[in-house]
């Protein structure tokens, strides 16, 4: 739903972010994070703004023409650091690496084993490929240019994270990969061909052989239609094998939940953080992290290194895409981590991992 809200600029999304409450057929009165109409925070909260806010956010946004385009730090959207990507392209590197595909798809490899997080490679982040938020910097790789894939994990339902066409073909193609979605979307994933899934709650753990996946808090919300606000749940995801310790954060605002995070799996090698999509803080902060949080973030959950993720692919909401590197150069500097533990990538790249 993320796709009307930060992104299309029509009196419909208002409707859109309203939604209309469900029942929740996975209630666990236990779990505070549940309620019979659906899924709520850790901290017993839902983010929802009033329609007068969503209403004065496309004012000012449209008044002002924003974003504007790149030009502090990149000059053009052509000019953004982009290579294809190949599979073979991994003959080059060691056999712990990670890759960043674009927005949220980041591949991990350790151990002989291939985590994809969100994978998205159509051109829009939308229900149809004719409208809806464009991709201002083309994807790096296609479907088949991907090595085997163990496993896909899933952070919430927006558009721009779970992709249908992009799922459809993987699990076409690589019918073995196993995908993990968060409770609430093993159905639809079932409803679009996809029979080798798992939907999991908050601290659950899947095993396949040697590694773990864990599925964690983040502090967001989830829809795709007019109904459903609500009724599956978001997160992000941890994996650990002998060889690495892994933490991806999804789509997220700034909460304690990565400091239990880090309490609790932590410390990780490798985390991929979100950085971008973030202004304006009034509208954005409940929702969507800044480098400043996500650095915060970083230390948290105890990373050694961290990437930046969700920048720098779609505009989704007012800052400029080349914004988050001038504000996380500036977040690091303040918090005092070295630039080297926490690197920008560009699309396409892939990195050793130590």
């Amino acid at each position: 739903m993320k796709y009307v809200v930060f992104g299309v600029a029509s009196l419909v999304a208002g409707i859109f972010i309203q939604g209309c409450a469900a029942s929740n057929p996975y209630f666990d009165s236990s779990k505070p994070h549940h309620r019979p109409d659906g899924f709520v925070n850790s901290d017993g909260t839902t983010v929802s703004k009033p329609m007068s806010d969503l209403l004065r956010w496309y004012r000012e946004r449209f008044g002002k023409d924003l974003p504007p385009p790149p030009g502090q730090f990149i000059a053009s959207y052509d000019d953004f650091p982009q290579k294809a990507f190949d599979k073979s392209q991994l003959e080059n590197y060691g056999d712990k690496t990670a890759t960043w595909l674009g927005h949220a798809t980041v591949m991990v490899r350790a151990k002989g084993f291939t985590m994809l997080t969100d994978p998205h490679f159509s051109v829009r982040a939308f229900p149809v490929q004719w409208a809806g938020p464009s991709r201002k910097v083309q994807s790096p790789s296609r479907v088949e240019n991907l090595p085997k894939i163990d496993v896909v994990v899933i952070s919430h339902s927006h558009y721009d994270h779970l992709d249908h066409n992009t799922v459809v073909k993987l699990a076409k193609q690589q019918p073995d990969t196993l995908f993990l979605v968060p409770l609430g979307l093993e159905s639809l994933l079932k409803s679009w061909g996809v029979n080798n899934v798992k939907e999991m709650d908050w601290w659950e753990t899947h095993k396949i052989g040697s590694n773990e996946v864990t599925f964690v808090p983040a502090y967001h919300w989830s829809a795709r239609t007019l109904t459903d606000r609500n009724k599956s749940l978001w997160g992000g995801w941890t994996l650990k094998n002998q060889d690495l310790s892994f933490y991806f954060s999804g789509d997220t605002g700034y909460s304690q939940d990565f400091a239990e995070i880090g309490k609790r799996l932590g410390p990780f090698d490798f985390s991929a953080i979100a950085v971008g999509a973030y202004e304006p803080r009034w509208f954005m902060k409940a929702q969507h992290i800044n480098p400043d949080e996500a650095v915060q973030i970083h230390k948290d959950v105890r990373s050694t290194q961290s990437m930046g993720i969700h920048w720098g692919t779609f505009e989704l909401t007012d800052e400029p895409l080349d914004q988050p590197i001038g504000d996380l150069q500036i977040a690091l500097d303040q918090q005092g981590v070295d630039p080297a533990n926490f690197r920008l990538l560009g699309h396409g790249d892939t990195i050793d991992l130590k």
